[in-house]
């Protein structure tokens, strides 16, 4: 896969948190219409490479583009550009609807009101949240907030959807019914980049990983590759 090919492409980035040296010169290159996991232990380095890549933080050395455009600006710069988070908690908007919640994810793209099409794609991926539109967010489960945060992103129509963590303290059986959803997705053409500490989950819903520890990427390939090197996968469990 060349640059011209890519929807995503991290080169060389570095990080620190004062001291601490987040990222280490990682390079990360993702096709467009690809869904590629970002795997790696708590404290890996996986959130803040998320970050830059959305434009919440800005890398102290290195670059990223989005489908070849140097991406200098911060979040709301990338969101207009397509590239949208789903962050790590939800944070969706207890007080308000489910469908208010949804149409708020058309401020990313700065739109007063999202079109149509949009807002009928989030509830076709999800239909479980047409059915509470009118409930409060607040009063949905874990797993429903987590639909709810995704569709609110989809409704800013993402050419790059990244996901912080999109599993995290979901039972198996949502987590099988979110994969699916990715999949979904996928076919719809949005390209994905998803940091996941579950490698079962990120395996349903990816094609191949980056495996990253301390900072540094430690395994780029295929998941039968990485399956296949036990003292490597036993490092990421």
């Amino acid at each position: 896969m060349g640059m011209s090919d890519a929807a995503l492409e991290i080169d060389n980035v570095s990080y620190r948190y004062g001291a601490l040296e987040a990222l280490r010169g990682v390079s990360l290159l993702v096709g467009a219409g690809e869904s590629v996991a970002v795997v790696g232990v708590n404290g890996a380095g996986k959130t803040t490479l998320l970050n830059v890549a959305s434009g919440l933080l800005r890398a102290a050395t290195g670059s990223h583009r989005a489908f070849g455009e140097v991406m200098n600006g911060g979040l709301r710069l990338h969101m207009r550009r397509g590239i949208v988070l789903v962050p790590e908690g939800r944070h969706v908007v207890t007080r308000l609807s489910v469908a208010d919640n949804i149409l708020l994810g058309g401020s990313c793209r700065g739109w007063r009101r999202p079109p149509a099409d949009a807002v009928a794609f989030a509830y076709d991926v999800f239909p479980e949240l047409a059915e509470l539109s009118a409930r409060r967010a607040g009063a949905l489960s874990g797993g429903q907030q987590q639909m709810l945060a995704i569709a609110r992103a989809l409704v800013a129509q993402p050419r790059v959807l990244l996901l912080d963590e999109p599993s995290q303290g979901l039972a198996p059986f949502l987590s099988e019914r979110l994969a699916r959803s990715f999949r979904r997705l996928q076919e719809a053409g949005i390209t994905m980049l998803i940091v996941e500490q579950n490698l079962s989950f990120a395996r349903q819903c990816t094609t191949r990983l980056y495996a990253i520890a301390q900072g540094s990427v430690r395994f780029t390939g295929s998941w039968d590759d990485f399956a296949a090197n036990g003292e490597l996968i036993g490092s990421y469990l």
